[in-house]
């Protein structure tokens, strides 16, 4: 049951590392691994405009079923770090990344 529930979470954990990419995994109801600044406003901005982008998708859609809408945020900075490149930038600001962090959705 443990490697069911494993497989099933990483399969759901999507490697991205610019902005379309990460609301794309989003979209598709997955976690996403980015390099990020680790600045508290940017995670901020981050969440406030992935919650805008959401929803107007969602009414652009105009579908029947509601796409998942609630704002992005960091869910933790794994403590086994990837090697970040030289000149990796942060997804969301552009600005040097720090850290690699898993994002997700908040409700």
């Amino acid at each position: 049951m443990f490697d069911k529930a494993l497989q099933a979470r990483l399969s759901h954990v999507k490697d991205v590392d610019n902005w379309k990419d990460f609301m794309e995994a989003l979209a598709g109801r997955n976690i996403c691994m980015a390099p990020w600044c680790n600045v508290q406003q940017c995670e901020i901005d981050a969440k406030e405009k992935s919650k805008e982008e959401s929803t107007k998708a969602m009414e652009e859609a105009n579908e029947e079923e509601a796409q998942l809408t609630g704002a992005a945020k960091t869910l933790c900075i794994p403590h086994k770090q990837p090697e970040l490149k030289e000149g990796t930038k942060c997804f969301h600001c552009g600005e040097p990344a720090k850290v690699t962090a898993l994002w997700g959705r908040s409700y």
